[in-house]
C-alpha cells in the first residue's frame, strides 16, 4: 500500500551532496514511508541539515525546527532530533527519518524506525524494546572523547567526506594565452598534477577546441593579445554561460592575470571564473585549489636538457 510522500527539505550541503540525497529520495519510491525533496523549509515536515555549514543550525533554531531535523556533520546542535557524522550514507539518513516519522505518528513507540521487511523475522517482543539507534550510539561514543580526539575525528571525517563525495576530475586542461613562454611555464606546473594539456593562443582556437573536446579545467589569461576576438574575461563568460560543451557541463575555469586586486577578482567571479590566479603564479594558491578538485601534486619534473 503506497503512502503520500513526506516532504523533506535539504538545508546546506554542497550541490553534489544535495543532488545525491534528492536522487536517493526519488529512487526509493517503493518503500514506506516515502520522501520527496522540497525547496522550502516551511513546506517540509522534516529537514536534513548540514551541521557543519555556518548559519544552518542557527536558522533552524530561529525557525523552531531543530526537533524536526536530521543533522549531518561533526556535531549536532543541542535539541537535535537526530545527528550523524559524515560521510553521508543515504540509507542511514532514511532510517533516521523513519525514526522521526515513527515518533511523531506513534508517540508511545519509543525511538525506533518503522518495521521494514528486514525486521519481519523478529518477534514483537524484540521489536518493542528501546534499542538505541546508530545515531544515539555514535553520540554516546562521542561524549567519551577528549576535545582533541573530537577535533581529530571531525577532521578525519571531513577528509573522508570530501574524498568520497568529490567527483573524480577529468585530468585534461586547456591553456589559453598568447604568450608561448607563459604556456610552457603553466604547462610544466600542471604536469605535476597529472594533467594532460592542449594550448590555444587566442579565443577562437579555444572555443574550437572546447566544441570538440571535453576538458576538466581551462586556464585563461586576461590579456589575449590583438589576434583574439575576445579578452580573457569575455571568453570566460562565453565558456561558462553560453558555450555548449560536449561533456554536458562547463569545466572548472581559472582566470590568470598580472592584475589580482580585489576589483580584478570580483570581475573574474562575475565572468564565471571559479578562481582568479595572479601572475607571477601563486603556487600555494594553485595547489590548494587543485587539491580541492581532487588532484595531488607529484614531484617536480626534471628540466629538459637543451642542446
Amino acid at each position: 500500500m503506497s503512502s503520500v510522500p513526506i516532504p523533506v527539505a535539504l538545508l546546506g550541503f554542497s550541490a553534489f551532496e544535495r543532488n545525491a540525497l534528492a536522487s536517493y529520495f526519488r529512487l526509493a519510491v517503493r518503500r514506506n514511508p516515502q520522501y520527496v525533496h522540497v525547496l522550502d523549509v516551511d513546506e517540509a515536515r522534516f529537514v536534513v541539515a548540514d551541521a557543519d555549514q555556518s548559519g544552518v543550525p542557527e536558522l533552524l533554531q530561529a525557525l523552531g525546527r531543530i526537533a524536526d531535523a536530521v543533522f549531518v556533520g561533526a556535531q549536532g546542535p543541542e535539541g537535535a532530533a537526530s545527528w550523524m557524522m559524515r560521510p553521508i550514507d543515504p540509507v542511514h539518513v532514511l532510517r533516521e527519518l523513519d525514526t522521526l516519522v515513527a515518533l511523531r505518528d506513534n508517540p508511545g513507540s519509543g525511538p525506533l524506525p518503522l518495521m521494514s521487511p528486514t525486521h519481519a523475522h523478529l518477534r514483537p517482543t524484540t521489536i518493542g524494546k528501546a534499542i538505541p539507534s546508530p545515531t544515539r550510539r555514535a553520540a554516546d561514543e562521542e561524549r567519551t572523547r577528549s576535545p582533541e580526539e573530537r577535533r581529530a575525528a571531525a577532521e578525519a571525517s571531513r577528509q573522508r567526506r570530501e574524498a568520497a563525495l568529490r567527483p573524480q576530475p577529468l585530468k585534461r586542461a586547456l591553456l589559453v594565452d598568447d604568450s608561448e613562454l607563459a604556456l610552457h611555464f603553466l604547462d610544466r606546473q600542471l604536469q605535476r598534477y597529472g594533467l594532460a594539456t592542449e594550448w590555444a593562443h587566442h579565443s577562437g582556437r579555444a572555443l574550437e577546441l572546447l566544441s570538440t573536446h571535453v576538458f576538466g579545467f581551462v586556464f585563461i589569461d586576461v590579456d589575449l593579445g590583438p589576434h583574439s576576438d575576445l579578452d580573457g574575461l569575455a571568453l570566460c563568460q562565453q565558456i561558462k554561460h553560453r558555450h555548449v560543451h560536449p561533456g554536458g557541463r562547463p569545466p572548472q575555469l581559472a582566470v590568470v592575470s598580472a592584475f589580482h586586486g580585489p576589483v580584478d577578482r570580483v570581475r573574474s567571479t562575475l565572468a564565471g571564473a571559479d578562481i582568479h590566479l595572479g601572475k607571477p603564479l601563486d603556487f600555494e594558491q594553485l595547489d590548494r585549489w587543485l587539491s580541492e578538485q581532487g588532484l595531488t601534486r607529484g614531484p617536480e619534473l626534471p628540466v629538459p636538457a637543451t642542446e
